[in-house]
């Protein structure tokens, strides 16, 4: 099962990086019915051999409690609201492929393997495909094939995402397990993981989210205080050093040099609405409408209800629109998912073995840049990919919460105590 989940998940990202379209009908694509089919065999496998279905529970509760609030809100705003333009088929759609698609994903891989040699076979494949997505997103940008990726008019790669944003949030998820990847590596692997991270991080400059890159900023930042106790700086400054001196060259002779410097610093003065590239504004009247509502503060306006609103924007913050559509349920359980899925991984980081150990971390800090980066951008796409990963590392937490590594110290020997006279000598023979 290890061997059909990576594969699954190298071809979901193969499919993607590759521009294919594989849609079956509304709601359901070959990719997801992939999923649905080892999800099948899997229940089958737990119900012939009474297996538990209680793994992760806490995560479990608040995938149904989230899920069962979103399918009760939206059979109020269809039923009984009956907002204009709300399509109950659409919406529920929506609904499959938004949170019920994300619960599926997320067992799946939770399920589907059970012991860490497993989980790190996997978590290789989600590397794997994010270096093929990456790999052929410059590619498509050089002109050396030609899928039809997007070019934004600013000159931003969409990437294999479809989506500039959302790609630079899909990019800092896996670009720390990349780095992990190196660093347990030896020889020959170890520069095709470094080649590999070098890749992730241009790619991460063709996309010019400034999302992504205060995602990047605050994963560092966490990353250096949470595991302090664990950094040689001097190793850590050398690989970094090297690796902006390297990075600032290929940007330097790139045409995203000026594009990346123009959207990070600006060319003049600059207020809220523009440092935000209008989020703020868009942040500002959705809050206006719950405000002239306020009981959409507690209950929301229900599933997707966002969508037949009049703004011309999407809310560009997920959080936001957890709070928008599905009140405080939505943004309890939806937030805690995601800091939930952290602090646990970061607990079990602090107990497992290399090459976990390393692994763990790399998902601690993918997921914090991710949390960060989710406040300016919706993400579609990318939640997919993160709760397969999430689904993979959990099992790994567990697999080291049942047997954690215990690290022994030698204890330090008891010095001697002499005794000594009223005037300071030692009295000879008087140790003890």
């Amino acid at each position: 099962m290890p061997t059909i989940l990576g594969l699954a998940a190298l071809f979901l990202l193969a499919t993607d990086a590759l521009n294919m379209d594989l849609s079956l009908m509304p709601g359901v694509s070959a990719k997801n019915f992939i999923i649905y089919l080892i999800a099948m065999v899997l229940a089958l496998r737990m119900v012939v051999s009474r297996g538990s279905i209680m793994a992760a529970g806490q995560m479990q509760g608040a995938f149904i409690v989230q899920i069962g609030y979103a399918i009760v809100t939206w059979l109020v705003a269809a039923m009984l609201i009956q907002y204009p333009y709300y399509d109950m088929v659409a919406s529920g759609i929506k609904l499959k492929t938004g949170l019920i698609d994300h619960y599926i994903f997320f067992l799946v891989f939770l399920f589907g393997v059970q012991t860490s040699e497993d989980a790190l076979k996997v978590i290789k494949g989600l590397l794997f495909g994010a270096l093929l997505a990456n790999a052929i997103t410059i590619l498509d940008a050089a002109g050396i094939i030609s899928l039809g990726f997007r070019i934004r008019e600013d000159g931003r790669t969409s990437g294999a995402i479809g989506e500039s944003n959302q790609y630079a949030a899909f990019i800092i998820l896996f670009l720390p397990g990349t780095i992990a990847a190196a660093v347990a590596s030896h020889g020959f692997r170890r520069l095709f993981w470094f080649c590999a991270a070098l890749i992730a991080c241009m790619t991460l400059v063709m996309t010019a989210s400034r999302g992504g890159f205060v995602g990047l900023a605050m994963m560092c930042a966490v990353g250096a205080y949470l595991y302090r106790h664990l950094i040689s700086y001097g190793r850590i400054s050398g690989w970094v050093f090297g690796s902006l001196i390297l990075l600032v060259l290929i940007v330097s002779f790139s045409q995203y040099g000026n594009l990346l410097a123009e959207r990070m610093i600006g060319t003049g003065s600059i207020d809220a609405g523009t440092a935000s590239s209008g989020r703020s504004d868009i942040w500002a009247g959705a809050l206006a409408v719950m405000f002239q509502h306020p009981i959409s503060f507690i209950t929301g306006f229900g599933w997707d209800a966002y969508s037949v609103m009049p703004f011309q924007y999407s809310p560009h913050n997920h959080y936001l629109a957890l709070w928008f559509n599905l009140g405080l349920v939505g943004l309890f359980f939806g937030s805690y998912l995601l800091f939930s899925a952290i602090g646990r991984a970061r607990r079990a980081s602090l107990h497992a073995a290399p090459p976990m150990r390393g692994q763990l971390i790399a998902f601690v800090l993918g997921c914090v840049g991710v949390a960060t980066a989710v406040f300016f951008v919706d993400l579609h796409k990318p939640w997919f990919y993160f709760w397969m990963y999430g689904g993979v590392v959990m099992r790994m937490v567990l697999c080291v919460e049942k047997s954690p590594v215990v690290e022994t110290t030698v204890p330090r020997l008891k010095r001697p105590v002499v005794r000594r006279d009223p005037y300071g000598w030692a009295n000879p023979g008087t140790r003890s």
